[in-house]
C-alpha cells in the first residue's frame, strides 16, 4: 500500500503529462531528438493506464475506509459510555452533590454563593487546591473519605466499584471535539462522492 500510495502522490498532473505529449510528438520524425529522462517515462507509462489515478485512489480507500470508520466508532461508544455512566450512575449523583453540599457549607456566610442550586464543571479540577487550615487535607481528598466512609459500603473490599467511569476512558472522551467527528466524516463522504459511490 505504501508503494500504491506513493505512486498516487507523485503522479503526473494534467501540465505536466500535456508536456511529455508535446515532447513525444515533437521529436517523432527527429533522428537526434533527445529522449524522455527515466521520470518522464515512468510518469508517461502510468498515464497510459486507463483511470490509472481513480483505480488508484479507490485502492487506497478502501483500505483505509474500515479503519477510519473504526476509529470513529471506537471514539463515539468511548464518549456514549462515559455520559451513560455520568447520567444513570447514581454514585455519580452522590458524589457531584456532595462538591455542592460542601461547596455551599463553606460559602455559608455569603448569601448569593452560599446557597446554590448546582455549579459548573469547571470548579471540579480546583476542589484539590482547595486546602484545610493546616494544609494538610484538600477538599477533593476529604469528599472522597466522606463518600467512602458513608456511601461506599463496600469501601476498602474487593467488592468495592469505582464510583465514576474508567479513568481512561474518561480522559479520551475529554479530549474528543465534535468538530473532528465532522471532519473525518465529512472527508470520508467527499472520498465517497469523488469515487461515484456516494451521490447524495
Amino acid at each position: 500500500m505504501e508503494t500504491l500510495q506513493a505512486l498516487y502522490e507523485n503522479r503526473a498532473q494534467q501540465e505536466e503529462l500535456d508536456k511529455i505529449e508535446k515532447h513525444i510528438k515533437s521529436s517523432k520524425d527527429k533522428e537526434n531528438a533527445k529522449p524522455l529522462d527515466k521520470p518522464e517515462q515512468f510518469l508517461y507509462q502510468l498515464s497510459l493506464i486507463p483511470n490509472f489515478s481513480s483505480r488508484v485512489f479507490c485502492i487506497l480507500f478502501q483500505s483505509s475506509f474500515s479503519e477510519c470508520m473504526s476509529s470513529i466508532t471506537r471514539k463515539i461508544s468511548t464518549l456514549q459510555r462515559v455520559c451513560k455512566t455520568l447520567q444513570d450512575n447514581d454514585s455519580v449523583k452522590k458524589i457531584l452533590g456532595l462538591v455542592l453540599a460542601f461547596g455551599n457549607f463553606m460559602n455559608g456566610g455569603n448569601r448569593t454563593r452560599g446557597q446554590a442550586d448546582g455549579f459548573t464543571l469547571d470548579i471540579l479540577p480546583k476542589l484539590k487546591d482547595v486546602k484545610s487550615n493546616d494544609g494538610a487535607k484538600s477538599l477533593l481528598s476529604y469528599i472522597v473519605a466522606y463518600y467512602l466512609r458513608h456511601f461506599d459500603e463496600d469501601a476498602g473490599k474487593e467488592t468495592s466499584v469505582f464510583p465514576l467511569p474508567e479513568p481512561h476512558d474518561l480522559f479520551q472522551a475529554s479530549q474528543m471535539k465534535f468538530e473532528d467527528f465532522q471532519k473525518d466524516l465529512m472527508r470520508l463522504r467527499k472520498d465517497l462522492r469523488g469515487n461515484g459511490y456516494f451521490s447524495r
